[in-house]
Protein backbone atom coordinates (compact mmCIF):
# COMPACT_ATOMS: atom_id res chain seq x y z
CA UNK A 1 0.00 0.00 0.00
CA UNK A 2 3.05 2.57 0.57
CA UNK A 3 4.49 1.93 -2.33
CA UNK A 4 1.75 2.63 -4.27
CA UNK A 5 0.87 5.51 -2.40
CA UNK A 6 4.42 6.86 -3.22
CA UNK A 7 4.25 5.99 -7.32
CA UNK A 8 0.46 7.98 -7.04
CA UNK A 9 2.19 10.91 -5.15
CA UNK A 10 5.59 10.96 -7.37
CA UNK A 11 2.84 10.59 -10.41
CA UNK A 12 1.02 13.52 -8.72
CA UNK A 13 4.49 15.48 -8.93
CA UNK A 14 5.53 15.37 -12.55
CA UNK A 15 5.48 18.34 -14.47
CA UNK A 16 3.02 19.64 -16.99
CA UNK A 17 6.53 19.70 -19.29
CA UNK A 18 7.54 15.82 -18.24
CA UNK A 19 3.35 14.67 -18.69
CA UNK A 20 3.56 16.43 -21.85
CA UNK A 21 6.88 14.85 -22.96
CA UNK A 22 5.83 11.41 -21.83
CA UNK A 23 2.58 11.91 -24.30
CA UNK A 24 3.94 13.13 -27.02
CA UNK A 25 7.14 10.94 -27.56
CA UNK A 26 5.91 7.36 -25.81
CA UNK A 27 4.16 5.20 -28.03
CA UNK A 28 0.65 4.46 -27.99
CA UNK A 29 -0.78 1.12 -26.70
CA UNK A 30 2.88 -0.42 -25.60
CA UNK A 31 4.04 -1.36 -22.18
CA UNK A 32 6.13 1.78 -22.07
CA UNK A 33 9.23 -0.22 -23.48
CA UNK A 34 11.13 1.08 -26.62
CA UNK A 35 14.14 -0.17 -28.36
CA UNK A 36 17.35 1.25 -28.20
CA UNK A 37 16.89 2.35 -31.73
CA UNK A 38 13.51 3.80 -30.94
CA UNK A 39 15.57 5.83 -28.00
CA UNK A 40 18.17 7.00 -30.64
CA UNK A 41 15.35 8.47 -32.99
CA UNK A 42 13.56 9.75 -30.00
CA UNK A 43 16.70 11.41 -28.31
CA UNK A 44 17.35 12.89 -32.43
CA UNK A 45 14.02 13.67 -32.56
CA UNK A 46 13.96 15.94 -29.29
CA UNK A 47 17.41 17.67 -30.13
CA UNK A 48 16.23 18.62 -33.20
CA UNK A 49 12.98 20.24 -31.84
CA UNK A 50 14.74 22.29 -29.33
CA UNK A 51 17.60 23.17 -31.69
CA UNK A 52 14.58 24.54 -34.12
CA UNK A 53 13.23 26.55 -30.56
CA UNK A 54 16.39 28.03 -30.18
CA UNK A 55 16.81 29.17 -33.47
CA UNK A 56 13.41 30.42 -33.53
CA UNK A 57 13.91 32.51 -30.01
CA UNK A 58 16.69 33.67 -31.93
CA UNK A 59 15.35 35.35 -34.48
CA UNK A 60 12.53 36.67 -32.34
CA UNK A 61 15.17 38.24 -30.08
CA UNK A 62 17.02 39.70 -32.90
CA UNK A 63 14.06 41.04 -34.29
CA UNK A 64 12.61 42.56 -31.28
CA UNK A 65 16.33 44.56 -31.05
CA UNK A 66 16.09 45.86 -34.48
CA UNK A 67 12.41 46.94 -33.12
CA UNK A 68 14.06 48.52 -30.11
CA UNK A 69 16.96 50.35 -31.80
CA UNK A 70 15.19 51.92 -34.75
CA UNK A 71 12.66 53.45 -32.11
CA UNK A 72 15.82 55.14 -30.27
CA UNK A 73 16.71 56.04 -32.85
CA UNK A 74 13.26 57.85 -33.66
CA UNK A 75 13.25 59.06 -30.37
CA UNK A 76 16.58 61.17 -30.49
CA UNK A 77 15.80 62.11 -33.31
CA UNK A 78 11.93 63.60 -31.87
CA UNK A 79 13.95 65.15 -29.29
CA UNK A 80 16.50 66.73 -31.83
CA UNK A 81 13.52 68.39 -33.75
CA UNK A 82 11.73 69.31 -30.19
CA UNK A 83 14.83 71.60 -29.13
CA UNK A 84 15.43 73.13 -32.47
CA UNK A 85 11.44 73.96 -32.12
CA UNK A 86 11.91 75.29 -28.89
CA UNK A 87 14.82 77.22 -29.76
CA UNK A 88 12.97 78.91 -32.74
CA UNK A 89 9.74 79.34 -30.38
CA UNK A 90 12.17 81.22 -27.32
CA UNK A 91 13.00 83.49 -30.53
CA UNK A 92 10.13 84.28 -31.84
CA UNK A 93 8.84 86.74 -29.52
CA UNK A 94 12.74 88.89 -30.31
CA UNK A 95 11.64 88.50 -33.93
CA UNK A 96 8.04 90.06 -33.50
CA UNK A 97 9.79 92.63 -31.78
CA UNK A 98 12.09 93.37 -34.50
CA UNK A 99 9.46 93.59 -36.91
CA UNK A 100 7.13 95.95 -34.61
CA UNK A 101 10.64 98.02 -34.64
CA UNK A 102 11.01 97.80 -38.04
CA UNK A 103 7.12 98.97 -39.52
CA UNK A 104 7.70 101.71 -36.85
CA UNK A 105 10.81 102.95 -38.13
CA UNK A 106 9.17 102.85 -41.91
CA UNK A 107 6.70 104.58 -40.31
CA UNK A 108 8.52 107.93 -38.75
CA UNK A 109 10.87 107.73 -42.34
CA UNK A 110 13.59 106.26 -40.80
CA UNK A 111 15.86 103.34 -40.88
CA UNK A 112 14.04 100.54 -43.00
CA UNK A 113 15.94 97.49 -41.11
CA UNK A 114 13.71 94.36 -42.49
CA UNK A 115 13.83 90.97 -41.56
CA UNK A 116 14.01 88.51 -44.60
CA UNK A 117 12.16 84.92 -44.28
CA UNK A 118 15.41 82.83 -44.75
CA UNK A 119 17.05 84.39 -41.88
CA UNK A 120 16.98 81.97 -39.05
CA UNK A 121 17.10 82.84 -35.30
CA UNK A 122 20.23 81.72 -34.65
CA UNK A 123 21.50 84.34 -37.62
CA UNK A 124 19.94 87.37 -36.32
CA UNK A 125 21.44 86.55 -32.66
CA UNK A 126 24.60 86.33 -34.20
CA UNK A 127 24.28 89.58 -35.84
CA UNK A 128 22.84 91.51 -33.17
CA UNK A 129 25.98 90.16 -31.27
CA UNK A 130 28.37 91.71 -33.97
CA UNK A 131 26.48 94.80 -34.17
CA UNK A 132 26.89 95.67 -30.19
CA UNK A 133 30.75 94.64 -30.10
CA UNK A 134 31.15 97.49 -33.05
Amino acid sequence: VLILLRESAQQANMSYADASFQEAYEPQGQNNSMTIDEMRILHRTALAEAESKRTELRLVLASRYRELVGSSDEVISMKERAEELNALVVALPELVERVVQSADASDAGGSTETLTTDESPSKVGKDEEESSLV
